[in-house]
């Protein structure tokens, strides 16, 4: 979960958290381990200051520098959705680095049912089917691996997904063996232990995107072995954008921009055959430990409100000030859940500037001449570019009632 303080999660183990809160409480991202209190105060306050002003083998660790993929703009115009699930597993152990922490769980395999939702040579463009046939004659498009926050599900962010399929991407969701809304309802009446150790298999979490990437591609090749060889033809080989939300956005900024010696994010960041064109970061910040942007590093947009308290956006600073900057899209008013699963004003301009990005990039550089219209109405969200990041105001910690408001999923999402 986003926002909270307290201890950084921990590589193998089981992390035990100094505060408890009650099962409602979906999201507490925490600031980086080893900072004491004094050390915090000042680094916020100059990062706000600088800001303003089936189964496949293990995988392999390549020593070939990845190949950089020519750009091109997504085809339009998709008839309408269509969403298959594949189960990829995992048996690579990361180096003992994988650890499964929810009652009952185990080191690995990591087993990943993963949705694809793509588009259809048929059926509708809000209703997705199961199974529709894909509309080969208008691919190959690009692929967007979306990564799922803690306690949700893809389908919670059914709104978001679907503008980017109808924009004319393969949207491609793996569900987190301990953090998805269907393992934490199997636990019951959950204790607040039980919800914490399961999110602590985020740490695992950077690993599984990177395998489904690799399981993507595969299946892009035709190759039989990824399960989903229909890729071949629909995925654009290549061609991916990684975005997530809250603890999703966590993993993925894990994954390219953390440089942790204890784990191997980096080296299996590095070890992908291709780069992502596009990282997406939806009211995420970081783990533990020092980030810094990759070689080459993918164009970004980070989207975060100004009064979160669920993922705060001193928070947000960090991560923006450590990860080299990127287009940032500061909303308002709106809070940590509702704007990303299609719930108040503030959703369609998460869709549409989100769907602009993410075509600009495909295309090549985005702008923030060519973004900036997406943004429908200023008293809802402001655009900022690279060069000129936005001025974050820093929250106080909530209490612990404002937490778990601030954290909950809306009930009419989807």
């Amino acid at each position: 979960m986003s926002g909270a303080s307290g201890p950084a999660r921990q590589p193998p183990g089981r992390r035990r958290a100094a505060h408890r809160y009650p099962p409602s409480v979906y999201r507490r991202r925490r600031l980086a381990a080893g900072l004491t209190a004094a050390l915090v105060v000042a680094v916020i306050f100059g990062l706000v200051s600088l800001v303003g002003g089936g189964s496949k083998p293990s995988r392999t660790t390549s020593t070939t520098r990845p190949t950089t993929t020519t750009t091109s703009s997504p085809p339009a115009g998709t008839v309408g959705i269509g969403i298959r699930t594949v189960t990829w597993t995992d048996t690579d152990p990361h180096a003992g680095a994988v650890f499964n922490p929810a009652p009952g769980g185990s080191a690995g395999p990591r087993r990943l049912v993963t949705e694809i939702w793509y588009p259809s040579a048929g059926g509708s463009k809000t209703a997705p089917k199961t199974g529709a046939a894909p509309d080969y004659g208008a691919g190959p498009f690009p692929v967007v691996v979306f990564a799922h926050g803690f306690n949700t599900l893809p389908a919670t962010y059914a709104p978001l997904l679907r503008s980017w399929v109808n924009a004319g991407f393969v949207v491609v969701a793996p569900l987190f063996p301990d953090e998805n809304a269907n393992e934490i309802s199997s636990l019951g009446s959950a204790t607040t232990t039980q919800l914490e150790e399961a999110e602590s298999d985020i740490v695992n979490e950077p690993y599984d995107i990177a395998y489904v990437v690799g399981q993507v591609e595969s299946g892009a090749a035709g190759d039989a072995s990824s399960g989903a060889k229909w890729l071949k033809g629909l995925a654009e080989p290549g061609k991916y954008a990684l975005a997530g939300h809250s603890d999703g956005a966590q993993a993925v900024a894990a994954l390219v921009y953390s440089q942790v010696a204890t784990q191997a994010y980096a080296s299996t960041y590095a070890a992908l055959a291709t780069r992502p064109f596009a990282v997406i970061i939806l009211s995420g910040s970081e783990l533990s430990g020092t980030y810094a942007p990759p070689a080459s590093s993918p164009s970004m947009l980070f989207v975060q409100s100004a009064v979160d308290q669920c993922n705060l956006p001193q928070n947000a600073a960090i991560l923006l000030h450590d990860s080299g900057g990127g287009f940032f899209l500061e909303l308002l008013k709106a809070h940590h859940f509702p704007p990303y699963v299609g719930v108040g004003p503030a959703a369609p301009v998460v869709e549409s500037v989100t769907t602009a990005f993410l075509k600009a990039a495909a295309a090549g550089t985005p702008t923030l001449a060519g973004l900036t219209p997406a943004v429908t109405s200023t008293s809802i969200a402001v655009l900022y570019g690279p060069s000129k990041p936005p001025v974050l105001t820093t929250l106080p910690t909530p209490t612990p009632t404002e937490r778990i408001a601030a954290c909950a999923i809306p009930s009419s999402s989807g």
